[in-house]
């Protein structure tokens, strides 16, 4: 998939505009405050329909503004068709060429995966990091894995609400628990598919930007088995559960480990080790999503703190081979890779974009 063309209206900071992005390679440069992240975040929210950077959509409205939107042209699929997403008071709104579409519907025909400088806490934060981590790239790799996972998250909001209430008890338990059995045999079969697609990878592309460790990924699941074996555990929890009012069992406490020469990232890994597996764990992504279609979108904010030039140059001659679109911020021109035929270099001031030199 390629992204030819993106426009905002009433988004963050940026003057309303349609940028020509229609390159291999786009990069976005300025110096900080202008914008330029603003523009990625753009871009993110195309390819996620969520930001890197907030869980509160209403904080991607520029100051004042009622609504917002983003919308792009791309090639996907063999065709080529505009997608607008919107923000208002009624929410999201989701439109490929005229028509409204839903999430699954979007995200089979445009998604992209990202590396943030907020991704290097991943290695060492909470689970729910880590799980999101996970998520995410079930979600690259099967778009309707989101559907799923909203009605797992849903049936286990439903139990917590009883479990708290002090009512874990009763039919409308017995109702929900049953339920949730089943999503959970699906959502761990998904992420435990999706670590398998991409452990092999991960290796391979550590290799290529990590300091000689060796490096290997394993998903931890707080509870497995078929549907009967995952409603036993559930029911044998409840006791427990009632007690500390919270749910004790289920996919919300799973983990994802990560190692390094065979040791625990969370407690070993240096700044510089835990860069390198997220970055290499991304990269396995967009390669596990191109065995089954097209590569997503990739994209990474601020190269100049996360990336000296050298990895730099070597990430985008792998995304290169990947056949990913790359999007990047940078505050100084001399950490873009040299050499590669097709870049276009933007320059963000006041949120507005002019090609460089222009």
């Amino acid at each position: 998939m390629r992204l030819l063309r993106v426009g905002v209206t009433g988004f963050r900071n940026l003057a309303s505009a349609v940028v020509d992005v229609d390159a291999p390679i786009v990069a976005f440069c300025g110096p900080n405050g202008q914008g330029k992240t603003n523009w990625l975040e753009a871009v993110g929210v195309l390819g996620t329909l969520r930001s890197f950077r907030t869980a509160r959509p209403a904080e991607m409205l520029r100051h004042g503004a009622l609504e917002a939107s983003v919308e792009g042209y791309a090639e996907s699929e063999g065709f080529s068709r505009r997608f607008t997403w919107g923000w208002g008071d009624t929410g999201r709104s989701l439109r490929r060429e005229d028509r409204a579409v839903d999430a699954v519907a979007w995200l089979r025909s445009l998604r992209a995966s990202y590396f943030v400088p907020a991704d290097v806490g991943i290695v060492r934060g909470e689970p729910a990091l880590r799980r999101a981590l996970l998520d995410r790239a079930s979600l690259t790799l099967e778009p309707s894995y989101l559907s799923l996972s909203q009605q797992c998250r849903r049936a286990l909001e439903q139990k917590a609400a009883l479990v708290r209430g002090g009512r874990a008890d009763g039919p409308t338990l017995d109702a929900i628990d049953e339920q949730l059995a089943a999503l959970i045999v699906r959502v761990v079969s998904r992420r435990s598919d999706t670590v398998a697609a991409m452990a092999g990878r991960m290796r391979d592309f550590h290799a290529a930007f990590g300091a000689g460790e060796s490096s290997a990924v394993r998903y931890r699941p707080n509870v497995s088995g078929d549907a009967e074996a995952v409603l036993r555990a559930l029911h044998a929890a409840r006791p427990n559960e009632r007690e500390a009012r919270r749910l004790l069992v289920g996919p919300q406490r799973d983990d994802l480990e990560l190692l390094v020469d065979g040791k625990p990232a969370r407690a070993y890994a240096s700044q510089g080790q835990a860069r390198s597996l997220v970055l290499a764990w991304k990269l396995a992504e967009l390669a596990s999503a191109r065995a089954d279609g097209e590569t997503p979108l990739f994209l990474v904010d601020d190269v100049g703190s996360e990336l000296d030039p050298g990895r730099t140059s070597r990430l985008v001659h792998t995304l290169g081979t990947l056949g990913a679109q790359v999007f990047l911020t940078t505050t100084d021109r001399r950490f873009l890779p040299e050499g590669i035929a097709g870049m276009r270099v933007l320059e963000v001031e006041a949120g507005a974009v002019r090609p460089a030199g222009g």
